[in-house]
């Protein structure tokens, strides 16, 4: 009989070590942080044309993303970030009366003094008599080691079928989808 009760004594220890060890990711995993992310707006310009064709603007971003998780969260930092997506990349033209009209095919990518090969986060194909465009960020995309920085390089490339006769200004906002967690 005593042998038996140690038994299910060793037992229980055993199967309450094994819980207890599979429970550690599942805790993990409950005190992951979701933080939504937007940098700053980058200004650039879609500069005048005497053809048609494509051109690229490049802005750049300072901003220190391991103070910001730090800001949501004191226990976590940019050595946390589990996953980095962009939810959207908003264009919003400043020039006054200009519309997406007049561009098509517009993307948006960029790299970081961590990260220095340049991705594409974004892109729409149609242009928009609106002067607002959303793109459509890329879902399978993760940016974690991009985000390892305090600079971004963000560039945006456009078509256009006809001569642009003016420049035509713009602010864009980025907004990121972290999930930070214990590692």
């Amino acid at each position: 009989m005593k042998l038996l009760n140690q038994s299910k004594l060793g037992l229980l220890a055993i199967l309450a070590l094994v819980l207890t060890l599979t429970s550690c990711k599942k805790l993990d995993n409950l005190v992951q942080v979701n933080l939504e992310l937007q940098m700053a707006q980058v200004p650039f310009t879609i500069d005048t044309t005497s053809t048609a064709g494509t051109t690229s603007s490049t802005g750049i971003v300072y901003y220190n993303v391991d103070s910001a998780i730090k800001a949501s969260n004191a226990s976590f930092g940019v050595g946390n970030i589990k996953s980095a997506k962009v939810d959207s990349v908003v264009i919003t033209l400043t020039s006054p009366n200009a519309t997406f009209s007049s561009v098509t095919n517009t993307s948006a990518s960029f790299y970081s003094n961590s990260v220095a090969t340049p991705v594409t986060i974004a892109s729409n194909a149609n242009g928009s008599a609106l002067s607002s465009l959303t793109l459509t960020p890329s879902s399978t995309l993760d940016l974690t080691s991009y985000l390892q920085s305090t600079s971004f390089t963000y560039t945006f490339t456009s078509t256009h079928p006809a001569v642009l006769p003016s420049p035509i200004h713009a602010n864009a906002a980025v907004y990121f989808h972290l999930v930070v967690g214990p590692n």
